[in-house]
Parts: structure tokens; sequence; C-alpha cells
């Protein structure tokens, strides 16, 4: 996988991260809500302070993602993540009686209320958005949402915008 792919028509992708800093001893978690256009409909900066594994946090991020998702009336949706591990845990269903498991349900509860939905892994290369908002949660001390995403992001959505015109 490369650079964003943009998600069919009538569908919005839902791109996450999580990013951990050990010297503030927290994790930020970034949301990208973006359309077939590759348009930014939401985005989301949310600074957590817990010491989990890499995994529950990203599992943390797809879970705000898909609830930012629901909380914007959106039916369709491709939730996507550069974490394998929790991807390829949602596509399998597979069950996990640990605080991991707890978070993939979390995950699954909120998609059940969209009338479509999916996961897809991406490369870092292809979540350069989300990577940027969760590596600027990381200076919050409380979530900040955005309707069209901060301006310090522009950059990397105009890069993918640049490649959706040369596909």
């Amino acid at each position: 996988m490369g650079p964003w792919v943009a998600p069919v028509l009538g569908t919005v992708k839902v791109n996450t991260d999580a990013t951990w800093c050990s010297r503030k001893k927290k994790f930020g978690l970034g949301v990208v809500i973006r359309d077939s256009l590759g348009s930014v409909l939401g985005s989301v900066a949310t600074p957590v302070s817990a010491l989990v594994t890499v995994a529950v946090a990203e599992g943390w991020a797809l879970e705000r993602g898909a609830t930012l998702a629901r909380q914007l009336g959106f039916f369709a949706v491709s939730l996507e993540s550069d974490c394998l591990e929790v991807i390829k845990a949602l596509i399998q269903q597979t069950s996990f009686k640990s605080e991991l498991g707890h978070v993939l349900d979390g995950i699954t509860d909120v998609c059940n209320h969209f009338d479509e939905h999916n996961y897809l892994y991406t490369r870092r290369s292809g979540n350069q958005v989300a990577h940027n908002l969760a590596k600027l949660a990381l200076s919050f001390d409380y979530e900040q949402t955005w309707p069209a995403g901060p301006t310090c992001i522009a950059t990397y959505v105009a890069a993918d915008f640049q490649h959706l015109s040369l596909s």
C-alpha cells in the first residue's frame, strides 16, 4: 500500500493513528474523516495519559473515529489504520479476554450502527494526516475537534489531493 486511497463514492474513510511520547508519558490519538474527493469532513486530536500497549491505543483511535463518524451521521464507513494487529483482529472477529478485547468489542459495537462498514490496513505513507493529528494531540491537555482539520495538516491533505489527481 502506498499513499492515501480515497473511499468509493457514498462512503467516508476514517483514518486513525496513535503515537506514544515517552517523555510526556502519554499517547496522542488522531482521526480524520474524508470523502471520495479527499475533502476533510471532520478531525480529532486526543491526548490520552495511559500506560497501555500500542495496539490498545490504536484501537482507541479507531473507536474514537467510528464514534465521530456516527456522531456526524455517516452510514457507510471504511475504518483504516496502520496497526495490522488490530485490523486483522477486527476482520477475523478475533475474541480476546484482555484490554485489547474490550477495545475491539467497543469498536464493533459502534460499527454495528452503520449500514455498511469495513476495516482496512494501510502503511504509514497512506495515513499521514491521521499520524500528524496524533502527534499534534501530544501538545494538548484535552481533545480538540475541527470540522475541516487544523491548518497544520493542510500540507498532508494537499499531498493526498495531488496523488489523487495523478491517479
